[in-house]
């Protein structure tokens, strides 16, 4: 105890004199310019004392083991027995709980102390998370003895390793460790929860690890089946991470090209990490770097929108529509969708049958300012793609295949594209639910599947397999995501890793908003109380709410701003 207080009093002493040291008076100078991250949060850790009680250890052992993430978990095990020590595995699983203290009961007779656990998610050995519906409790279970100098000790508990929220949201990172879609070309993030202390080891380890089994049909890696780093530790130099491979000498120049550009992208996204250099065997894994991975689309400040009966734009400022000589959209008309061109669209026509239109080809500048009471003229032309009994909404992939489903059949889902047969993909997971949409990821690797499954709302991402032309082959088991969302009237991707969700108005008070992460958490938010659809370019900021009333909002602060009126649909590319 005079030790920790002498090392706090020196603490205090140089805090007090740097303190003192600020100027108060004198030129500005340039700063360096750089400023380095924060340094990563460690728990106090304190080993257990010879007077400790049985609960006493219990709890002294998992704030112990909170502060293990930063080191090598040698405190906690001063609270186990030689045996237990020897078979405890805590990266086996992490049980986050949400806040509150937990309570022990001990029974002495069995020599059992056990706690119920209210779970908020759960993170498996390679950073996976899944989270937990609401009201979920797991038990935990620890049993106690005696060693040879009367002192308490846990002789037997499960593998894994227990955190509150609040130190789990301070000790672990959101880490999106980066693969290429099908083409090579286009960047897929898979999201992994990873510790903040040597977290750029943690990510170079899993992504040379490869993708998690729902994804790995629908991406490519550049790391072969055999892959580790030579040294397994990334040091990080001024600004600069060191990754030292094993020897990749069945890799192909291509995949090696691919394997640089992923480290490059997973770890760059780190903070106070600038660059990133690879090598194997000592030599650069390289010779000449090259950007051969890119994000997925972004899309234009363009939307699709139905405006006074017609098919038309909103241009962020302004809204256009076709001119009279292209006529008015069919009765019946919704369920609005652009495809990633600008130009070509889709809707459903009633609810069995989806057609497409060219009729925006050439954007504003072949359109009109949107007049209310102009001409309403004939109906225009539309090519009608499929038929069936009720089809969901239309939604377009980055090859401009159009993907739906028929809510009778929802164990096939339906890609079609004009000229060509439409694919029946098999998604037999799906039996027994009503499927509410499959909304395809920008990226073509992923879709999104939103269904009800005995009064549940399920959400769920399924990898997408595709031909060499882009075409869907078929779709993979899924994986869920989406904890505790309510009814869903509209679902939409936000960027490549979120998806927002619509939620049905609850009285004239709000409707809810769901933001989640793929692979990570759900955020509840709420939306003007007559939305009725959403639509996103990229991020949660720029969601845009469309009412019932046709008024359209965007976020502003905390709340939504009115930027256009008059519009029942709108819809931005992919």
């Amino acid at each position: 105890m005079r030790l920790r207080a002498s090392v706090w009093a020196a603490l205090v002493a140089v805090t007090l004199a740097a303190c003192a040291s600020i100027p108060t008076s004198g030129p500005v100078n340039e700063g360096l310019g750089e400023v380095e991250g924060p340094e990563p949060f460690v728990p106090f850790a304190e080993g257990p004392r010879p007077d400790d009680g049985v609960t006493a250890i219990v709890s002294g052992f998992i704030r112990a083991t909170a502060a293990g993430f930063a080191s090598d978990f040698s405190v906690a095990r001063e609270y186990l027995t030689p045996e237990a020590s020897a078979e405890w595995d805590p990266l086996a699983e992490i049980t986050v709980f949400d806040s509150g203290a937990l309570t022990p009961d001990y029974d002495e007779a069995a020599g059992r102390v056990s706690y119920a656990v209210p779970v908020a998610a759960w993170i498996d050995d390679a950073g996976r998370l899944v989270e937990a519906e609401a009201d979920t409790q797991t038990q935990l279970e620890f049993r106690v003895e005696q060693n040879a100098a009367s002192q308490w000790r846990i002789a037997s508990l499960d593998d894994g390793s227990l955190l509150a929220e609040a130190t789990f949201n301070r000790t672990f990172l959101p880490v999106s460790l980066v693969f290429a879609a099908l083409d090579g070309v286009t960047a897929v993030p898979e999201l992994r929860w990873l510790p903040q202390n040597n977290v750029a080891t943690w990510a170079a380890r899993e992504l040379v690890a490869g993708p998690s089994p729902w994804l790995s049909n629908a991406v490519l890696t550049g790391f072969p089946a055999g892959s580790a780093l030579a040294v397994d530790s990334v040091v990080v130099t001024d600004g600069v991470a060191q990754v030292q491979l094993a020897s990749l000498s069945n890799a192909t120049a291509d995949e090696r090209l691919l394997a640089e550009q992923q480290l490059s992208l997973t770890l760059k996204a780190l903070p106070g990490i600038r660059e990133v250099s690879v090598t194997t065997a000592g030599v650069p894994l390289v010779s000449e770097p090259a950007d051969t991975l890119v994000r997925e689309p972004v899309p234009e400040n363009l939307a699709a929108a139905f405006v006074g009966g017609r098919l038309g734009m909103w241009d962020g400022g302004e809204l256009w529509t076709v001119p009279d000589r292209t006529g008015v959209l069919p009765d019946g008309a919704n369920s609005l969708a652009l495809a990633s061109d600008d130009e070509r669209t889709a809707f459903r026509v009633g609810e069995g049958r989806i057609v497409v239109s060219d009729a925006l080809r050439g954007g504003v500048d072949a359109l009109v300012a949107f007049d209310a009471n102009a001409a309403q003229g004939g109906v225009m032309d539309t090519q009608t793609v499929l038929s069936g009994g009720s089809l969901l909404p239309p939604s377009f992939d980055r090859y401009s295949w159009v993907w739906t489903a028929e809510a009778s059949a929802p164990e096939v889902l339906i890609a079609v594209s004009p000229g060509a047969d439409a694919v029946r993909l098999d998604a037999r997971w799906l039996a027994g639910r009503s499927v509410l949409s499959a909304v395809p990821s920008r990226d073509g690797a992923r879709v999104m599947v939103v269904s009800r499954a005995g009064g549940q709302t399920v959400v769920e991402i399924a990898e997408v397999v595709r031909g060499e032309d882009g075409a869907p082959l078929s779709v993979g088991e899924p994986l869920r995501v989406g904890a505790n969302v309510g009814t869903v009237v509209d679902a939409i991707w936000v960027d490549d890793l979120s998806v927002a969700l619509l939620g049905r108005s609850i009285g004239e008070d709000t409707t809810p908003l769901w933001v989640v992460a793929v692979g990570g958490r759900t955020v509840q938010d709420a939306a003007v109380p007559d939305a009725v659809s959403i639509a996103a370019r990229h991020g949660d900021r720029s969601i845009t709410l469309v009412s019932s009333d046709g008024s359209v909002r965007e976020r502003a602060g905390a709340g939504w701003s009115l930027i256009a009126a008059g519009v029942t649909e709108l819809a931005y590319a992919g």
